[in-house]
């Protein structure tokens, strides 16, 4: 009779990157960022968090790998595809890159907790990511200088607007569905002082939707509108 193999091995018994990045995923998507050790990845797989540091290295080495699998689903076709339009493209990437996001919320907390640090840090997903950008900013006509500028100001936006919609959730998936954030950021601003914030009140519509998708694009619509006059 043949040997059961260990838990999070592989047929030869010897376990595997893949496996690893699915167990801190898994642990990640239950309890968040800080429950993510290399102690917590061999629990659940049931082998020593020796066994895991001999395939992913240190608890950082495991962050950016679980960065890179997350990032390996982002769509990034239309960035270079000559037919679609070079900001209708940035907006299917932000749009696909924040579905997949929403999906493993504590993973953009790694994100910008500091895991892919400097470009010399980047993983190659996150590579073909920056340069499928400047792909796509060549194709709309932009300058050179604007290009580089205007690739960080669309990581900035988008990272930053996800990280913005999540942090108002338990940061657990599933993510609430759009409609009930905004009925609950409604629901918060119910009680605002008119008489000492006029010009909010004037806006509580807006702003209860500043969570939704309309705003999500709208928002990256004009940062690359104004990265034509810049």
């Amino acid at each position: 009779m043949s040997e059961a193999k260990t838990p999070g091995t592989d047929a030869a018994g010897a376990l595997t990157e893949k496996q690893v990045v699915a167990a801190a995923l898994a642990i990640l998507d239950a309890d968040g960022m800080d429950a993510l050790t290399i102690d917590a990845v061999a629990k659940h797989l049931g082998v020593d968090a020796e066994a895991v540091h001999a395939c992913t290295g240190s608890l950082t080495d495991l962050e950016r790998a679980v960065i890179e699998y997350v990032l390996s689903f982002v769509a990034l076709g239309p960035l270079t595809d000559d037919g679609v339009e070079w900001t209708a493209a940035v907006i299917q990437f932000a749009l696909s890159l924040r579905g997949r996001l929403f999906e493993h919320p504590a993973v953009t907390a790694l994100i910008m907790s500091g895991p892919m640090d400097s470009p010399s840090a980047d993983g190659p997903v996150a590579r073909d990511i920056t340069e499928s950008l400047f792909v796509c900013l060549a194709r709309g006509g932009l300058p050179t200088p604007v290009r580089a500028h205007g690739v960080y100001a669309v990581f900035v936006y988008v990272l930053g607007s996800i990280a913005l919609d999540i942090a108002e959730t338990d940061g657990k998936p599933p993510m609430p569905m759009e409609s009930d954030r905004i009925v609950a950021r409604r629901k918060a601003l119910q009680d605002l002082d008119p008489t000492r914030w006029p010009r909010t009140a004037e806006h509580l519509e807006e702003i209860a939707a500043w969570t939704s998708v309309d705003q999500f694009v709208w928002g990256l619509r004009v940062l690359l509108i104004g990265m034509t006059a810049a």
